[in-house]
C-alpha cells in the first residue's frame, strides 16, 4: 500500500486493484480496497466568534472544525427553506408540520427587505409578513430557525430584495457595497427593525433562532470592500441586538469570507437554469465525491468566480450546506424537470465527503406576492430596476420542491424523508466520521465508467457511500462489487463472498462495524434507515434495488439470533444472515451477550419510502402510507391527506389504539398492524371552460412572429383582452364541499406560458415544460362564488430560444401553438385522529 496523503482535511488513499486471495468462493470482478485513517484530533472552536450559545435549559450549541455539537454531543442538522412572505399566513403552521414530518429540524427563511419596506420608512410585519409569528410557530413545533437577513437576498426576488426606493438612490452595482464596506443608514434601520421582531426568540432566550445569515453571494477576499462589508454587517447584527450562536454567510463566490466572524455555508444544484445558453449541460461534478465545497454553477450568470483559492483552509469550519437543491426553479429560457435521483444523488456525495449539515433550498414551494400597490410583480426579471439575465414566472416560486407551492407533496418528498431518517438516527456517530475518498474514484466528472464511492469512518466503524447516478447521463453497471476495509487490526470483506451489483442510477450506503446496543454488526448490504428506541430497540433497514440484503454479526457479541424469513449461517466467529425476504415480517431478533434484546427490520424500498417516524407520547412509531401524513404534538393528532383516494390502508408499528367512524382496524401484517380508511367518495363535477378569444387574432400574431417564439414572457399582471393570446373562461365550482379538504385542478395545456387571472389580476402562472398546471381551490375559496376566472396561454412556436428537457412533448408547435385540452378535478381527502 502507498502512504496516506492528507489534503484540505480529507484523506485520499491509493487503491490496490489486484485480486485479493482472501475472498472466499467466488472471485469478485470488481474489488475496492480502503485503509481507514487513524484517530483524528478535531480543532475545537477557538477562533470563530459565536454569539451567546447557551439557552436557559443549559444546552450549549457549539462547534469544532468538523461538526456542530449540542451539549457536547455531535449533531448533523437537517435544514429546509421556506419563505413566509411568499406563502399564506393561514397555511404556515401546516407547512411547518409537513416539513417536520419529512425530517426537517431547522427552518431557514429569507427576510425580503422589499416585502417589508416597500415604501421608504413604512415597515409592515402584518399578514404574510408577520415574521415574529412565523418564528413563534417554529418554536411551538420544536423547530430551530435560521434567518437570512439580507439586505441583499437574491432568492429570485425583484432587485435581489432591495426596495425600489433604495435601489434608486443607494445602489452601487452588483457588489452592493459602499467604499470600504461602510453600512448605509437605511440598512442599519432594516436590521434594527428585524431585531425588534426577533426579540426574545433567540436560542439564548429559549427560542428557536440559532443563526442568521448576512447578505448573500458576496464576492469577498481579504482586504476588498466585499470582505469588509460582510464583517461590518455581522457587527451591525450584533450591535442591533441580534445575538445568536451562529453567524453565517454563503461561501460562494468567495474565494474567502471573514471566517472568524462568519461561518461559510455551501450549496449545490442538479442543474443551472440561470446559465446563459440553451445548450445541454455537461456532467455535474457534484455527482462525484469531490471535496471542493463550491458549486461554481451557482449564479454563474452574474457571479465572478476567482481562480485564486482561499488562503485559509476550508477545514477551519465544518462543511455545512444551506443551498443543496431541494428542487430547481425554471427560467424562461431553461426549463428543467426533476426526478428523485437528480436531487438525492447530490445528497449522497455531499454526505460522503463530509457534509455535516444538510440545508435545502427550497424545501417548500411558494409564490411571489405582487407589490403592495399592485404596481409590479416581485420576481426576478430582466425588466426590473436592477435587471437580471433571467426571467422567472411572475407568481410561481414552486421550485419543483418536495412540497409544492400549493402545499401538496411530490413523489420525492418520500425520498428526502427516508434519507433524513438515516441521517437523524445516526447523526451522533456519523458527524465525527472522517471521509476517505479512494484514489480509484474517477478523476473527472466526465468519467462515467469508474465507481464513485467514499467511506466515512471513526474508530474502525463507518459507512460506505456510493453514487452511480449522473443527471442526463448513463453510468456503467458495476457487477460483483466488493469492498475490503482495512483498519490496522482487521481486514473486513463486504460482502464476505461474492459481490453486490451497483447498477446505473443506484446510490446507497453500506454500514460496517456498527455497535447495535452491544451486538457488533460487521456489515449489512442493506441501507440503514431509522432506529426506534422503544422498549425493544428496532433498527430499520431497507433493501437497495438489485442488492440482496445480508447481515454479518460478530459472534462474540451475540448470545442468540433468530429470524423467520431468512437463513442463519453459524461460522467460527460470526453469524451470517441472508436469504431474507424484505417486508413487514423480515425481522432478525438478537439477544446480546450483555442481555439486551434488539431486533432488525428489513423493509422493501417501496415500504421504506412510505414510512414516517413520529414520536407519539414517547413511543417512536413507524407509520407506512404513500400519502401525506404529519403529526401535531401540541394537539396530539395525526393527519393523513390523500388525493383522489378516499379508500386506502396504512400500517403502524407498534400498534396504535385508533378507532373513528372513518377508520377500521384491520389485520396484523408481519410486525405491523393495518388500518382501513373509508371516506365517502366525492364525485367532482367537471370544471368546464370556454374559449372567448378570437383565433384570427392569435393566428395573425403567430404569423407576424415568423415562427419565432418571443425571447421573454409576454403576459402581464393585469389581464388585457387586447393581447392576441388564447383566453378561456373557467367555470369554477362555487364552493368546496364540506366532505373534502381541497379540490385540486390540473390544467392540461400546451403552449409557452399559462396564467390564471382572478377578476383581472394574475394569481397563478407556469412556464410550459410538458407537465400540467396545478391550482388549489381551497386557497382561493373565498373568490369562488362571485369572481371571474380566466385561463390564458401564450403560444410556443417552432423556433424557440428555450432549452427543454429530453422527451418534453413539443410536437404541437407546428400546428397548435397554444391550446387548453382538459381540466381534471381531484379531491383531497383528510382524516385526523387523536393519539391516546
Amino acid at each position: 500500500m502507498k502512504s496516506i496523503t492528507v489534503k484540505t482535511g480529507y484523506i485520499f488513499l491509493s487503491i490496490c486493484l489486484s485480486a485479493f486471495s482472501g475472498v472466499a468462493q467466488q472471485k469478485p470482478q470488481e474489488q475496492h480496497q480502503i485503509t481507514l485513517p487513524g484517530k483524528v484530533n478535531f480543532v475545537e472552536d477557538n477562533h470563530f466568534k459565536q454569539g451567546t450559545n447557551t439557552n436557559p435549559q443549559g444546552d450549549i450549541l457549539s462547534l469544532n472544525n468538523y461538526f456542530l455539537t449540542l451539549s457536547g454531543k455531535p449533531i448533523l442538522p437537517i435544514m429546509g427553506e421556506i419563505h413566509y412572505s411568499r406563502y399564506p399566513k393561514a397555511e404556515w403552521e401546516e407547512a411547518l408540520l409537513k416539513m417536520k414530518a419529512a425530517g426537517i429540524q431547522v427552518v431557514a427563511f429569507y427576510d425580503f427587505w422589499n416585502h417589508h419596506e416597500e415604501d421608504e420608512g413604512v415597515f409592515r410585519f402584518d399578514d404574510n409578513r408577520d415574521v415574529r409569528y412565523f418564528v413563534e410557530l417554529c418554536a411551538k413545533h420544536h423547530l430551530y430557525a435560521l434567518a437570512r437577513l439580507g439586505p441583499w437576498a437574491h432568492g429570485e426576488a425583484r432587485n435581489g430584495g432591495f426596495p425600489e426606493w433604495f435601489l434608486k438612490k443607494a445602489s452601487n452595482g452588483f457588489d452592493r457595497v459602499t467604499k470600504n464596506g461602510s453600512i448605509e443608514p437605511e440598512v442599519k434601520r432594516w436590521y434594527g427593525e428585524l431585531a425588534k421582531q426577533f426579540k426574545g426568540l433567540y436560542f439564548k432566550d429559549g427560542g428557536p433562532i440559532i443563526g442568521v445569515q448576512v447578505d448573500n453571494e458576496m464576492g469577498a477576499r481579504p482586504g476588498n470592500d466585499g470582505y469588509k462589508y460582510l464583517s461590518a454587517l455581522k457587527q451591525l447584527a450584533v450591535e442591533s441586538g441580534i445575538d445568536v450562536p451562529l453567524y453565517v454567510a454563503t461561501g460562494w463566490p468567495g474565494p474567502q469570507i471573514p471566517e472568524d466572524d462568519l461561518m461559510p455555508l455551501w450549496g449545490g444544484y442538479p442543474d443551472a437554469p440561470w446559465t446563459q445558453n440553451i445548450k445541454d449541460l455537461p456532467a455535474n461534478k457534484l455527482y462525484a465525491f469531490v471535496t471542493d465545497r463550491r458549486d461554481k454553477n451557482i449564479g454563474n450568470d452574474i457571479l465572478n468566480y476567482q481562480t485564486e483559492s482561499a488562503k485559509t483552509p476550508f477545514y477551519r469550519h465544518p462543511f455545512l450546506t444551506v443551498e443543496l437543491g431541494g428542487g430547481m426553479q425554471m427560467t424562461y429560457h431553461r426549463r428543467p424537470t426533476l426526478k428523485a435521483e437528480d436531487l438525492l444523488g447530490l445528497v449522497y456525495t455531499r454526505l460522503g465527503v463530509g457534509a455535516n449539515m444538510l440545508g435545502y433550498y427550497v424545501f417548500h414551494g411558494t409564490q411571489h406576492p405582487l407589490s403592495w400597490h399592485k404596481e409590479y410583480a416581485t420576481q426576478e426579471t430582466k425588466s426590473g430596476l436592477f435587471p437580471y439575465p433571467n426571467d422567472y414566472p411572475m407568481i410561481s416560486y414552486d421550485f419543483q420542491s418536495p412540497i409544492t407551492e400549493w402545499g401538496y407533496i411530490r413523489d420525492y418528498y418520500h425520498d428526502f424523508k427516508l434519507m433524513h431518517q438515516f441521517v437523524s438516527s445516526y447523526s451522533e456517530t456519523l458527524a465525527p466520521m472522517v471521509p476517505v475518498i479512494p484514489a480509484d474514484n474517477p478523476e473527472s466528472e466526465k468519467d462515467l465508467e469508474k465507481l464513485r464511492y467514499s467511506v466515512r469512518s471513526s474508530d474502525g466503524a463507518g459507512f460506505v457511500f456510493f453514487n452511480n447516478y449522473v443527471r442526463h447521463f448513463n453510468m456503467a453497471d458495476h457487477q460483483n462489487v466488493s469492498f475490503i476495509i482495512k483498519n490496522g487490526t482487521e481486514e473486513l470483506h463486504i460482502p464476505e463472498s461474492g459481490g453486490v451489483n451497483i447498477k446505473n442510477g443506484l446510490y446507497g450506503v453500506i454500514p460496517f462495524n456498527q455497535n447495535m446496543d452491544g451486538a457488533l454488526l460487521k456489515y449489512a448490504t442493506a441501507h440503514p434507515a431509522t432506529i426506534l428506541n422503544n422498549a425493544t430497540k428496532t433498527y430499520c433497514f431497507y433493501a437497495m434495488d438489485g442488492i440482496t440484503p445480508e447481515f454479518k454479526f460478530d459472534k462474540s457479541t451475540v448470545e442468540s439470533i433468530k429470524t423467520k424469513t431468512g437463513k442463519i449461517q453459524k461460522q467460527a466467529n460470526a453469524f451470517l444472515v441472508n436469504q431474507l425476504n424484505p417486508g413487514k415480517n423480515a425481522v432478525i431478533q438478537i439477544e446480546t451477550k450483555s442481555g439486551k434484546n434488539i431486533q432488525i427490520l428489513v423493509l422493501t424500498k417501496e415500504e421504506a419510502l412510505s414510512s414516517y417516524v413520529f414520536d407519539l407520547n414517547g413511543i417512536k412509531t413507524l407509520l407506512l402510507t404513500h400519502n401525506l401524513a404529519y403529526y401535531d404534538e401540541v394537539k396530539q393528532q395525526i393527519t393523513i391527506r390523500s388525493v383522489d383516494e378516499p379508500v386506502y390502508q396504512f400500517s403502524t408499528f407498534p400498534t396504535l389504539n385508533l378507532n373513528t367512524a372513518d377508520l377500521k382496524s384491520g389485520k396484523k401484517d408481519g410486525i405491523f398492524y393495518t388500518y382501513q380508511v373509508n371516506l365517502p367518495r366525492y364525485n367532482a363535477s367537471e370544471v368546464t371552460f370556454k374559449q372567448f378569444s378570437a383565433d384570427d387574432n392569435l393566428n395573425k400574431y403567430v404569423k407576424s412572429l415568423d415562427g419565432k417564439t418571443p425571447e421573454g414572457p409576454t403576459y402581464n399582471i393585469f389581464f388585457n383582452n387586447r393581447l392576441p393570446y388564447k383566453n378561456y373562461q373557467i367555470n369554477m365550482p362555487k364552493a368546496i364541499p364540506a366532505s373534502v379538504n381541497d379540490l385540486l385542478l390540473e390544467f392540461n395545456y400546451v403552449g409557452n406560458t399559462a396564467q390564471i387571472y382572478d377578476n383581472g389580476t394574475l394569481i397563478a402562472d407556469q412556464y410550459y415544460s410538458g407537465v400540467s398546471m396545478p391550482f388549489s381551490l381551497r386557497r382561493h375559496r373565498e373568490a369562488l362564488a362571485n369572481d371571474d376566472f380566466i385561463f390564458q396561454i401564450t403560444p410556443l412556436l417552432p423556433d424557440f430560444p428555450i432549452h427543454f428537457e429530453p422527451k418534453t412533448p413539443l410536437d404541437f408547435v407546428e400546428n397548435t401553438p397554444a391550446d387548453l385540452k382538459s381540466i381534471s378535478v381531484k379531491a383531497q381527502y383528510q382524516i385526523d385522529f387523536k393519539i391516546k
